[in-house]
C-alpha cells in the first residue's frame, strides 16, 4: 500500500497567489472592441429577406461611431493620450430618420463637455434644401393642390413653418449669387451651348421661359458649369446678354464653341467673341436632315448619314460625304443637296481638332445629359411660383454638378497641348468631291461650294 503524501502547505499558497494576479491581470484588461464587419455579417445571416432597414441602421450607427471617435482622438475603451473629451451616453432622436427603406430609429451620442451632431444626419442637404423652399413657396403662393400636399407628408415635411422657408431660402439664394458671378478663366478648350425651356408663374400668368446654360472644358482637363440665364426666349438679345456676363466675369476665348443652329445664339457669339470657331451640333443636323426628305426616303438616307457621323477620319468623312451627295443627286433631292452644301462647313469644323475629342464636340451631347438631369429634377415642381425659385433650384443643381466636375475625374487630358500638337502636324484636306475642292474645314463659308444639282 503507496504512502499518502501530503501536499505542501506553502506550495499550495505560492499557487493560490499566482492564479489571483492572473485573475487580476485578466480583469484590468481594456475591453475588447467587436469586430464590426463579423458582426455585420452575422446581422445579413439573422435577418429577414428583404428586411434591410435593420443592416442601413446599422451602417448609420456605425458611420457615427466613426465619425465620433474621430473626433474625440479615441475610439470606445481606448486609452489615448490624443483624446479630448470622453462619451457621455446617447439621446434619441425626437423623429425618426426617413429613409427609402422605412423610418429608422438613431441614436445620437452625447459627450460629457460640448455636443456632438453627426454629419450624415443633417436635415437638408443642399439640394434637398432648395427643392423644399421652393415647394413650400409653391404652396404657400396659392399653387399647391392634393398632389402637393401628399408630397409634402412623403418628404416629411408637413409640419414646416414659413419661417424656417425664408431662412432657408436666403441662405440658398445667397451662396448660388456667389456662385453665379464668379470669376471665370480667360480660355477654355471647348464651351457648350444649350437651352431648357420650364414654366415659371409671373403676374398670374404661367409662361414659358428658356435656361440659357454653358458649360466649359478647363485648360486642366476638367469640365465646369460657366453659368445659367433665364429669359423670356431663346433670342438673339438673351444670348447676347448671357455671353456678355461671362466675358464680364473673365472668359476671353474658347478654341472651339458648340451648339446648335440658333440664328440668335450664332449672333451674339460672332459679336461677343469675334473671329472664334463654332462647331454645330451633328445630332441637331442629322434631325434637320431628315426633315428635308418624305419618310419613304428616310430608309436611304438614315444609313448613309450615320456612317457620315460615325467617320473616324477625314478621309472616311469625306467618302461619306461624297457618297450622301451622290445619292442624293441620283434620287433628285434638289433641295436637299442645296441644304447639305450650305451646312457643310458648320457640321465639319471638328474635323480640325484632335481625333481623340471628335465624340466629345461635334456635338451638344455632354451639355444634353445634364439637361436631362435638370428636367428630372424639376417635374415635381411643374411651375416655379417665381424666378427667383427657378434660379435656386436648377442654380443649386449646377453649382453641385460644378463642384463633383471640378474635384472629380478629368474629361480631356491635356485638351490644350492635344490641340496645339494636332495644329502643328494638321495635313491639308486634299481629298475632292465629284472633281471640286471643298471648303477649308471651318474656315471658309459655303459660298465656295456649288449646289451638286447646278453641276
Amino acid at each position: 500500500m503507496k504512502k499518502k503524501v501530503e501536499p505542501d502547505p506553502t506550495h499550495c499558497f505560492d499557487g493560490f497567489i499566482k492564479k489571483l494576479k492572473n485573475k487580476e491581470k485578466i480583469m484590468t484588461q481594456p475591453k475588447r472592441k467587436k469586430d464590426e464587419r463579423a458582426e455585420l455579417v452575422k446581422l445579413f445571416r439573422t435577418i429577414a429577406p428583404g428586411d434591410f432597414a435593420e443592416v442601413l441602421e446599422k451602417g448609420i450607427r456605425n458611420i457615427i461611431e466613426a465619425e465620433l471617435s474621430a473626433r474625440l482622438g479615441a475610439a470606445p475603451y481606448q486609452r489615448s493620450e490624443h483624446r479630448n473629451n470622453y462619451r457621455n451616453g446617447y439621446r434619441e432622436r425626437k423623429e425618426p430618420l426617413s429613409t427609402g427603406l422605412g423610418p429608422i430609429s438613431v441614436n445620437i451620442p452625447k459627450l460629457r463637455n460640448g455636443s456632438f451632431y453627426p454629419s450624415i444626419l443633417e436635415q437638408y442637404q443642399r439640394v434637398d434644401r432648395a427643392l423644399i423652399s421652393i415647394i413650400s413657396e409653391a404652396y404657400f403662393a396659392g399653387v399647391s393642390t392634393r398632389k402637393m400636399n401628399k408630397l409634402f407628408a412623403d418628404l416629411g415635411i408637413s409640419h414646416i413653418d414659413r419661417s424656417f422657408v425664408s431662412r432657408c431660402a436666403a441662405q440658398i439664394d445667397e451662396e448660388v449669387e456667389i456662385w453665379k458671378n464668379r470669376p471665370l478663366d480667360r480660355r477654355y478648350a471647348y464651351i457648350w451651348l444649350d437651352a431648357i425651356y420650364t414654366k415659371i408663374r409671373t403676374e398670374g400668368k404661367v409662361n414659358s421661359v428658356a435656361v440659357l446654360i454653358a458649360i466649359g472644358l478647363r485648360e486642366d482637363g476638367h469640365r465646369d458649369v460657366l453659368g445659367l440665364h433665364l429669359g423670356n426666349r431663346e433670342s438673339y438679345y438673351n444670348w447676347k446678354d448671357f455671353l456678355q456676363s461671362l466675358k464680364a466675369r473673365g472668359l476671353q476665348r474658347s478654341e472651339l464653341w458648340i451648339s446648335d443652329e440658333h440664328d440668335g445664339l450664332i449672333k451674339s457669339i460672332e459679336e461677343c467673341f469675334p473671329g472664334q470657331l463654332r462647331q454645330r451640333c451633328i445630332v441637331h443636323w442629322m434631325r434637320n436632315a431628315q426633315s428635308k426628305v418624305s419618310k419613304t426616303d428616310l430608309l436611304w438616307l438614315l444609313p448613309l448619314i450615320k456612317d457620315l457621323v460615325g467617320s473616324r477620319t477625314k478621309e472616311s468623312f469625306q467618302l461619306a460625304w461624297t457618297e450622301l451627295n451622290r445619292v442624293a443627286q441620283s434620287k433628285g433631292k434638289d433641295k436637299l443637296l442645296e441644304w447639305l452644301d450650305e451646312s457643310y462647313h458648320e457640321i465639319s469644323v471638328y474635323l480640325d481638332f484632335p481625333t481623340a475629342h471628335w465624340s466629345r464636340i461635334k456635338c451638344t451631347n455632354s451639355l444634353e445629359r445634364l439637361n436631362e438631369e435638370l428636367r428630372r429634377r424639376e417635374k415635381c415642381i411643374r411651375i416655379f411660383p417665381d424666378e427667383k425659385s427657378c434660379i435656386r433650384l436648377l442654380g443649386t443643381i449646377l453649382q453641385g454638378y460644378s463642384e463633383d466636375w471640378i474635384s472629380g475625374k478629368l474629361y480631356l487630358s491635356e485638351p490644350m497641348e492635344r490641340i496645339r500638337e494636332n495644329q502643328k502636324r494638321a495635313i491639308p484636306f486634299e481629298a475632292t468631291r465629284d472633281g471640286l475642292e471643298p471648303c477649308s474645314v471651318g474656315y471658309a463659308s459655303s459660298a465656295g461650294l456649288q449646289p451638286v444639282a447646278t453641276r
